[in-house]
């Protein structure tokens, strides 16, 4: 059976770094949908690596109009994904609390929650019918401080992957969470917890594999991030 990679924040290191390991995976009649907003020259050198197993999308995921026409071009051209890996989120920022930004804090929801709320709700009863299919949400380990309006997006990721995971296990759908340390950029480059993309990339392939068929519901920690729960 093919299979179709619904990747969103596919432009994002980690998501570059998850292409970049199952490309050369891929067999005819396989897809990688690759969303990513703005920023699509980034995937540039792997669809010139494998010509014809990326479809790009530029989708600005603050948008819900955005978000639904994106969603509805893949129902209307595509088969329904196998693989739904959700990346996506604004670059995270230390304000104190007394300073929270609402604004910023609703634009980052709809990026991460809104966005996995609409494609979950599209799909997972599409993957149900067929009876299988691999969810793999990005959320977080232990929240720093200054960092709530992160610490709430990824908390409700969480909850909505466990009841998800609960509502259609009977199906053949997983749906899990991985939670890296921090991913090491120039902001966090001091930061001993700080986790290579790469060194994340072995554990989100194990759980879209068919050797997770019996891991559900669970909160995978990685390099920095929280106790498996």
């Amino acid at each position: 059976m093919s299979k179709t990679y619904l990747i969103t924040g596919a432009t994002s290191p980690l998501g570059l770094a998850l292409m970049e390991r199952l490309l050369p995976t891929l067999a005819e009649g396989d897809l990688i949908l690759a969303q990513g907003c703005g920023d699509l020259a980034r995937l540039a050198s792997l669809c010139q690596a494998r010509p014809g197993f990326i479809r790009p999308y530029d989708a600005d995921f603050t948008q819900p109009l955005a978000v639904r026409a994106f969603l509805s071009d893949l129902v209307d051209t595509y088969p329904a994904p196998t693989h739904i890996i959700h990346l996506p989120g604004l670059r995270p920022i230390q304000t104190a609390y007394a300073y929270f930004d609402e604004e910023r804090f609703a634009d980052d929801r709809a990026v991460q929650l809104d966005s996995a709320l609409l494609l979950c709700k599209t799909f997972l009863p599409r993957m149900a019918q067929a009876g299988s299919g691999r969810v793999l949400f990005l959320t977080g380990g232990v929240p720093a401080a200054q960092m709530a309006s992160t610490a709430i997006v990824k908390s409700s990721l969480e909850g909505l992957a466990r009841s998800l995971a609960a509502e259609y296990a009977s199906s053949g759908v997983t749906v899990n969470c991985i939670a890296p340390g921090p991913l090491l950029t120039e902001d966090t480059a001091g930061d001993p917890a700080a986790v290579h993309p790469e060194e994340v990339v072995p554990a989100m392939l194990f759980l879209l594999s068919e050797d997770a068929a019996r891991i559900n519901g669970v909160t995978l920690p990685i390099g920095g991030g929280s106790a498996l729960r």
